[in-house]
């Protein structure tokens, strides 16, 4: 006896795996150097931002697995390679698509709050652990310099990100059917 997949659950598996390709060019995009635009040393990190936005569609549970991989890509291009991006952003995605289950409507507004507090925490997170614990001198000066303009430069990727997985996701679940008494 033959099971076809139902259209929804075939238009689902379509959209998770061309999101986990976005993450994958995504991760390229990120640690290639030269890839992104520099100011005044300043670098974006995409990467916070789309597990953001993915797990604002895709609710916790996807964007928890989704910031696993892409902290899992992210560790792999970084120097310590210690599996930190891969939990921050687990928790990042988590914590994002819950509150777009319980808080917030997905809307552009809502995607900026939550890169923006991504990003934040995935950042002040790395420079708290990898700065300031081990007593970097001008660890605080590279908080203000470096790290917090790095969180309002990447913000420009959320609204690209928002309009991107929003078109993916109507094109394969087709248009809103509702339902009048």
């Amino acid at each position: 006896m033959k099971t076809l997949l139902s259209s929804y659950k075939k238009s689902l598996y379509i959209r998770r795996a061309l999101l986990a390709l976005l993450v994958v060019l995504t991760a390229l995009f990120q640690n290639t150097r030269g890839a992104l635009l520099q100011v005044n040393g300043v670098r974006a990190m995409p990467l916070a931002v789309l597990v953001a936005v993915i797990a604002l569609f895709e609710r916790s549970l996807a964007g928890f697995f989704f910031g696993f991989l892409a902290g899992v890509l992210w560790d792999f291009a970084s120097a310590g390679g210690d599996g930190f991006f891969a939990v921050v952003l687990c928790l990042a995605g988590f914590l994002c698509g819950a509150a777009s289950s319980f808080l917030l409507r997905t809307n552009v507004f809502s995607a900026l709050a939550a890169s923006f507090v991504s990003i934040l925490l995935t950042l002040c997170a790395y420079w708290f652990c990898f700065l300031f614990l081990k007593g970097y001198d001008p660890s605080a000066k590279l908080l203000l310099s470096y790290y917090l303009p790095s969180c309002f430069y990447t913000l420009i990727f959320a609204p690209i990100y928002y309009y991107l997985i929003k078109g993916l996701k109507n094109a394969l679940d087709g248009p809103k059917r509702f339902v009048t008494d």
